[in-house]
């Protein structure tokens, strides 16, 4: 071996031989901690009970096991159970809801209007009858009598017409009067005159393609459309928030027993703690820990019921009549099942299905369309007045003698009776009575066309 090779195994033979010396010395020199005095344990021991001037905190606080009171809801009473299910309740909210009374009675609002200005193109008769007695004082020279008094019998009457299409106004008048008299210048007493009118006037420029009247109807039909639509839309609401309503209800109720389950495990659990503590297998903070539990989920229990108690008002504010309903102070039961299909379909047919189906797309085209019919009028507005106008009158004439009759000139004509002029005066007076005829020729003077009148022209408003 090598001189090196001794020098270096000698070397590390005494450090081990060192530190197991050292090692031996620290073994025997360590002692025991001493044990505090009395007075030191004193000052260590700082219990709150043992504080100055630190009041105790309930110490007689002891948690005692109560019962929840009752789960009764204010004015409604529980024994009055009532099954209801949705299609039951839609029925109720459309019978009774007064939204859906209101839209109902504007259609019916609406549907008069419409009638009301269909009535204007329907025939319309007029007639009138009266009797007439004046007495007038004599201007004339041509009668001696001081006054004069005519007697009147007036028919008249008239049937009247309007062509839609065109705007044409058609009239027909028949018109019949008797007349007595005392004037001896009138050679008929009493005198029967009868006539028969028609007119027609066409408007040529304004009002041949589109008028006030027709701007009128077609206001209604379309308010009526419009109406009609606003029904269908509020019965879509009512229906919806029914189905909302009925929905909330049923959660409400399941929601409220589920909260009454949490609250008989959690006491049941609590009960399970206790006997574990008694027993010594779980501390006594546990018990606090399941009190707390039990607490917390009677509180939900209480939210759950009031939750309960809002839904089952919103339902039956939609459904009940009035608020003498026997339904406030019913239990309202939802028996409809949950597990529902919902419908199958895809993302283009829903939105085909719903630009064809909604009510607010259909209310917007109807205001569309009233603002095309008052741009129409107004423009059919600007239009001059030109009107063609034409009547025809056909009329008759009858009577008798007027016994008061004097001709002025009889005294100059009949000086002798006997005389060619007085007998050809006589004979002419007979012709003409022979002519006129009485009063039934009145009526065959129309049929026979004997007096006809016609006219046309044109009628200027600008």
């Amino acid at each position: 071996m090598s001189k090196q090779f001794i020098q270096r195994v000698s070397y590390i033979s005494f450090l081990l031989l060192t530190f197991a010396l050292f090692g031996e010395v620290k073994a025997q020199d360590a002692t025991p901690t001493p044990t505090p005095t009395p007075k030191v344990q004193d000052k260590q021991n700082v219990q709150p009970e043992n504080l100055q001037g630190v009041p105790p905190i309930a110490p007689k606080y002891q948690s005692d096991d109560r019962s929840m009171p009752d789960l009764g809801r204010v004015g409604v009473d529980m024994t009055q159970q009532k099954p209801l299910t949705l299609r039951e309740s839609i029925a109720l909210a459309l019978e009774n809801n007064k939204d859906i009374e209101v839209t109902r009675k504007n259609v019916r609002s609406a549907e008069f209007d419409l009638q009301a200005s269909n009535g204007f193109y329907e025939p319309k008769f007029t007639g009138q009858s009266y009797y007439e007695r004046g007495t007038t004082p004599n201007v004339s020279i041509f009668s001696t009598n001081k006054t004069t008094t005519n007697n009147s019998l007036v028919n008249t009457a008239g049937l009247s017409g309007f062509i839609k299409k065109f705007g044409t106004t058609v009239s027909g008048n028949y018109n019949y009067q008797r007349v007595t008299t005392n004037n001896p210048v009138s050679i008929l007493s009493p005198q029967h005159n009868s006539s028969l009118v028609f007119n027609i006037t066409q408007p040529i420029f304004r009002g041949r393609q589109f008028d006030s009247q027709r701007r009128t109807l077609e206001i209604a039909k379309r308010n009526l459309s419009l109406t009609d639509t606003q029904f269908r839309q509020k019965s879509i609401e009512i229906i919806a928030n029914v189905q909302r309503a009925y929905w909330d209800l049923t959660y409400s109720l399941r929601n409220l027993q589920v909260q009454k389950d949490s609250v008989r495990d959690a006491k049941d659990q609590l009960e399970h703690n206790k006997r574990l503590v008694k027993e010594g297998q779980l501390a006594p903070i546990d018990i606090v820990a399941a009190e707390t539990q039990v607490a917390n989920f009677e509180l939900n229990v209480y939210d759950a019921l009031n939750l309960v108690n809002v839904a089952e008002n919103n339902l039956k504010n939609l459904i009940a009549q009035n608020k003498n309903d026997s339904l406030w102070s019913a239990s309202l039961v939802p028996v409809d099942s949950v597990d529902l299909d919902a419908p199958r379909t895809t993302l283009p047919e829903a939105m085909e299905a719903a630009l064809q189906n909604r009510p607010e797309l259909e209310i917007n085209q109807v205001q569309k369309d009233l603002n095309a019919l008052d741009q129409k009028f107004y423009r059919e507005q600007t239009k001059p007045q030109v009107d063609f106008v034409a009547s025809y009158t056909t009329a008759g004439i009858g009577g008798s003698l007027n016994p008061h009759f004097s001709s002025p000139f009889a005294a100059s004509v009949c000086a002798d009776p006997q005389s060619a002029a007085c007998l050809s005066n006589l004979a002419q007076q007979r012709a003409f009575l022979s002519y006129i005829g009485n009063a039934a020729t009145t009526q065959s003077d129309l049929l026979l066309n004997r007096y006809p009148t016609f006219r046309f022209g044109v009628q200027l408003n600008l």
